[in-house]
């Protein structure tokens, strides 16, 4: 699905259900009104607090797949992050709110009143309702990998379990026992509140970057490892995004191998990775040689050896005597944990072996030269198309 299309199905389910909330809170609270019900006129509160947070969902959506666009990955997405926790907060404080006036309805000496039978069919509806627009706004999250469609599917989540609660203390109060009408809006308000509190606690852990389990990073350790060519992890880091997990890997290749055939690697372990784990949605890697174990301590680190450009320099000075600038085509080195190789071509169709062992003995006095390969240049296309 294109970012376009995603923004426009998240879209459309959270304006559903925001009418939806819209509808179902002016009714239970008009129902509870009449019904003598405080349990209703707080699931009505519940839902009109859903619609509003709907509005937010759809702002913070809006941002979040904006990068999309743009081509930049997760430039946006921790505004998904800080939708979640400003979601949790109103929540929270919504459920604060009820939790002060149901205590304050219990603890008044006048006899509660009855709450009428109506309330029943209306708490019924209100939980059909809600169960409905949960399964379908949690499909729609999983299709987009959306945290924050999520959240909202479970807070719609919450409004039906409330309304299971209200349904539960007007059956109570028609048996006789009133104040269970003012326990089930106390139930509502802890439910509110512990829903609030963990998607505020789930979204700060993505702030600071929280790690995944350990068994995950085994799963995904294997599939990398199970890519062509790669010799070890050195490292592997994860954190959340939007709620996108983005990983930053160092792995170990041959150290003979060209630079775009490292890259080559590399974008295969991104794509098995991404292939195989549908929440992630980035992965830099980092490709390092691999060095002998045997030797680490004992020889020269690369870290240690010259630069590219010394070396280089001091070969050509080596050679000065024996090759000229022009008749070199060509010059790779290749750093190693026990020195630097350097693999030259020259121009010359024929080079006598004298010559090459001279050349060969000119570089090896720098010490860190382990070893020289000299060859012919053969053959150049002069098709653009072959050179590419």
């Amino acid at each position: 699905m294109d970012p376009a299309q995603a923004q426009q199905e998240a879209t459309h389910v959270t304006l559903f259900g925001m009418w939806l909330d819209i509808i179902l809170g002016v009714g239970k609270i008009l129902g509870g009104f009449f019904a003598n019900s405080f349990a209703l006129i707080a699931d009505g509160i519940h839902s009109l607090t859903d619609a509003a947070t709907d509005i937010f969902v759809v702002l913070m959506t809006r941002f979040a797949l904006a990068d999309s666009k743009t081509g930049r990955p997760n430039e946006h997405s921790r505004f998904e992050t800080f939708g979640s926790i400003a979601m949790g907060m109103v929540i929270f404080a919504a459920a604060g709110i009820l939790l002060y006036v149901a205590i304050s309805r219990l603890f008044e000496t006048t006899a509660l009143p009855i709450p009428a039978a109506g309330g029943i069919v209306l708490a019924l509806l209100a939980i059909l309702a809600k169960e409905w627009i949960f399964h379908y706004t949690m499909k729609v999250a999983k299709l987009l990998n959306s945290s924050l469609l999520k959240a909202n599917a479970w807070h719609r989540r919450s409004d039906a379990i409330s309304s299971v609660a209200v349904l539960a203390g007007l059956i109570a109060a028609q048996l006789g026992y009133a104040w269970m009408d003012t326990v089930a809006a106390l139930f509502i308000s802890l439910i509110i509140a512990k829903i609030g509190w963990e998607l505020c606690a789930d979204s700060l852990k993505e702030l600071v970057d929280t790690a995944i389990t350990k068994d995950r990073q085994q799963r995904i350790e294997r599939c990398i490892r199970g890519t062509e060519g790669i010799r070890g992890i050195t490292s592997l880091r994860s954190r959340y995004s939007g709620g996108k997990l983005i990983l930053e890997v160092r792995l170990l290749v041959d150290p003979s191998i060209t630079v775009s055939a490292g890259h080559e690697i590399g974008e295969a372990v991104s794509l098995a990775l991404r292939g195989n784990f549908s929440d992630i949605g980035n992965v830099i890697v980092h490709i390092d040689p691999l060095m002998g174990e045997e030797t680490r301590g004992n020889h020269l680190r690369v870290a240690d050896l010259p630069a590219r450009a010394d070396v280089m320099k001091l070969i050509r000075q080596s050679w000065q005597e024996l090759l000229s600038d022009d008749d070199i085509e060509n010059m790779d080195l290749r750093y190693f944990d026990h020195g630097i190789e350097v693999e030259v071509t020259v121009s010359q169709e024929q080079l006598p072996a004298r010559l090459a062992r001279q050349l060969e003995q000119a570089i090896r006095r720098l010490g860190y030269i382990t070893g020289v390969r000299i060859y012919h240049k053969l053959y150049e296309s002069a098709d653009p198309l072959m050179k590419s």
